[in-house]
């Protein structure tokens, strides 16, 4: 499952939308809330464990890339 996959399979829709420049102000289910469940499903999928300072990073689907390429599990 690629990075798009999960965060489609979190915020219900289309992974195909998903680019690197999207950032989490286009997409309404990406609140707070929805931004643990996406961290939540990331750790899982690539089982790895987020620190807290690499997830307040994340505000962007490039940006959620490029943390997993420091944590090792993505290309």
């Amino acid at each position: 499952m690629t990075v798009e996959e999960v965060m489609g399979k979190v915020f219900k829709m289309d992974r195909r939308m998903l680019t690197d420049q999207t950032e989490r102000a286009a997409i309404e289910q990406w609140d707070s809330m929805g931004h643990l469940q996406l961290i939540t499903e990331l750790e899982e999928h690539f089982g790895v464990k987020i620190a807290i300072g690499d997830a307040m990073e994340m505000g962007s689907v490039g940006k959620v890339k490029e943390v997993l390429r420091r944590y090792g599990v993505i290309g």
